[in-house]
C-alpha cells in the first residue's frame, strides 16, 4: 500500500511540474508589458499560496519524523505538488512569493529523490535536508508577514 501511495505521489510530481502553467503559454510575441494585477487580486494570491504551504509545510513536518521512509517519501513529493499548484493557478501571485515557493517544491523533490538512495544520517542527505529547512524557512517568514 505503501509502494503504490510512493507511486501515484512520484506520478503527480512529475505530472504537475511537466504541466507547469496549465498548457498556457506564457510567452508573447509582442512587445506588451506584463498583464497588471490589483493589490488585491496579488493578496488573494499571496494568502492561497500561504494557506496551501502551511498545510503542505504541516503534512511534511508531522509525516517526515516518523521511521516509514514511503509516507515521508509520499507526503514530500505531494508538498511540491501542492505548491507547484498554487503557483500555476495564480498568475498575480508577487514574483518574490512564486520563486519561494517553487525553491521549496524544488528542494522537496530534490530530497525525496535523494532519500529513496541515501541513509536519513547520510551527510549528502542531511545538507539536502538542511536546503529544504533553509527554503522552508523563507515560505514561513514570507506567510507569517515578516
Amino acid at each position: 500500500m505503501a509502494v503504490v501511495a510512493v507511486l501515484l505521489s512520484a506520478a503527480a510530481l512529475v505530472v504537475g511540474l511537466t504541466r507547469g502553467g496549465g498548457g498556457l503559454s506564457t510567452a508573447s510575441t509582442s512587445t506588451s508589458a506584463p498583464p497588471a494585477y490589483t493589490q488585491e487580486e496579488a493578496a488573494a494570491a499571496h494568502q492561497k499560496l500561504c494557506d496551501t504551504y502551511r498545510l503542505a509545510a504541516r503534512s511534511v513536518d508531522i509525516d517526515t519524523n516518523t521511521d516509514n521512509r514511503a509516507l515521508a517519501d509520499a507526503v514530500s513529493a505531494n508538498a511540491a505538488v501542492m505548491l507547484q499548484q498554487a503557483v500555476s493557478s495564480s498568475p498575480a501571485m508577487p514574483p518574490g512569493d512564486r520563486v519561494a515557493a517553487l525553491a521549496l517544491a524544488a528542494a522537496y523533490t530534490k530530497a525525496t529523490a535523494m532519500g529513496s538512495a541515501l541513509w536519513r544520517d547520510d551527510p549528502v542527505f542531511r545538507s539536502e535536508i538542511d536546503d529544504v529547512n533553509a527554503k522552508d524557512a523563507v515560505m514561513k517568514k514570507i506567510c507569517s508577514g515578516g
